[in-house]
């Protein structure tokens, strides 16, 4: 797409403190979602993406916003068609049940709800449940679904859309949402005025910069991304919007997705003395991630990928990849992987196939064209499902193809 805008910052996002420091700046960087056909190639927004540091509060982010309502009305990126992904979004809703005090009436509200498929697992367990989504594809599932769901960004106005009947809220939801939000604390002053003050919490799920920086997961670095946290970072963030973190890990991390840092929260001054077992906290907090060192590998790494892939290539063997979300989008554009590299991008979105990937060009196709077309080596890009996959594949894994996972590659451990 082309024309779209972009609103520069020069303050942090939560503290206001002038002029956050760069640390990365990735050139000519696509959206993740933005699949174009072999007409429009060429053609799609591609910007600079620059990630700031505050010095003051230590948050890291973005110094600029792109309007996004246009995009998002047609996004049409889910995970509910991955059992692992089905699986955790159950243990969710039964841990947020069982640990937060949920009760059969109570209502759940979700921001960037999806096809619903979360929302389902909490009405499955007798809770009331509306969903928040710009992306008309994915609310038109969830209607078929039963999952009553708002069109539209959950935005300062968006309470005044919400049923009468369906407040005071007692959960509200954001997994992989509260990181794309411009302005967090204005998200949180509008969270805290619909749930209830006594019981009500808030569970959000973002990317954890600890993580990031650990594995140089930089393909995590995106311009839907406004803000990136670790733990003692959201902790903050959420104690500068009235919420205090409540010592619980809902969901253990192997059994989440991919890079997953998980928290629940509670308005300040709500009623919570739960004494969690021991086996159910949150365990310590990792020290906080050296974005120095962390900025100097960067380049080291995304090469030392690029070169694996050359390698085989200039040996005669083929290289496809698996994955077509943010990870494989940013991952290809990023390392300077393109279709002259890459024979082609699976992935289970249909919506996705017989596309080129943004600014990479690579084409998209389903799974079943690792049996059609052979490749020697599958680069894994959702590497959280690296199992699954392999599974599913295990014929094509028996005939000699390797599954690699990109995390691998990227500390030269393949």
């Amino acid at each position: 797409m082309s024309g779209w805008r972009i609103h520069r910052r020069s303050a942090c996002r939560i503290c206001g403190a002038a002029a956050p420091r760069r640390v990365l700046r990735f050139e000519r960087m696509p959206f993740t979602d933005e699949f174009v056909t072999a007409e429009r190639r060429g053609r799609e927004f591609v910007a600079d993406l620059d990630v700031h540091v505050c010095e003051t509060c230590g948050v890291v982010q973005t110094q600029h916003d792109v309007e996004i309502a246009e995009y998002y009305r047609d996004y049409t990126y889910t995970v509910s068609s991955s059992g692992f992904a089905r699986e955790f979004m159950s243990r969710l809703a039964e841990a947020a049940r069982r640990w937060l005090d949920l009760r059969p009436g109570d209502r759940v509200l979700e921001v960037g709800s999806g096809d619903g498929f979360q929302l389902g697992c909490f009405a499955e367990r007798g809770l009331r449940v509306l969903g928040f989504e710009p992306s008309e594809p994915l609310v038109e599932v969830a209607r078929r679904q039963g999952v009553d769901t708002i069109v539209g960004l959950f935005d300062r106005g968006a309470a005044n859309r919400i049923p009468a009947d369906f407040l005071p809220v007692q959960c509200v939801l954001l997994t992989y949402t509260f990181d794309h939000l411009p302005d967090p604390l204005a998200m949180l002053d509008t969270i805290r005025s619909i749930l209830d003050p006594q019981r009500g919490v808030l569970i959000i799920e973002v990317h954890d910069l600890g993580r990031i920086v650990e594995r140089c997961e930089t393909c995590l670095f995106e311009h839907e991304h406004a803000i990136y946290l670790d733990r003692a970072t959201a902790t903050s963030v959420l104690a500068c919007g009235g919420f205090r973190v409540l010592d619980i890990e809902l969901v253990p991390e192997p059994q989440r997705r991919g890079n997953s840092l998980l928290l629940a929260a509670t308005p300040e001054g709500a009623a919570w003395t739960a004494d969690w077992p021991a086996a159910c906290r949150l365990p310590p907090r990792d020290p906080t991630p050296d974005l120095h060192a962390f900025a100097r590998d960067v380049a080291a790494r995304l090469g030392g990928l690029r070169e694996h892939v050359r390698r085989l290539r200039a040996a005669g063997r083929r290289v496809a990849g698996y994955g077509a979300g943010g990870r494989g989008v940013m991952t290809l554009a990023q390392a300077g992987l393109t279709a002259a590299d890459i024979a082609y991008l699976c992935d289970q979105n249909p919506c996705f196939h017989g596309l080129l990937t943004p600014a990479t060009h690579v084409p998209v196709a389903p799974p079943q064209r690792l049996r059609d077309d052979p490749v020697d080596e599958v680069i894994v890009f959702s590497y959280g499902y690296l199992a699954e996959i392999r599974a599913a594949l295990a014929d094509v894994a028996a005939r000699g193809t390797r599954f690699v996972s990109m995390l691998d590659l990227l500390r030269g451990e393949a």
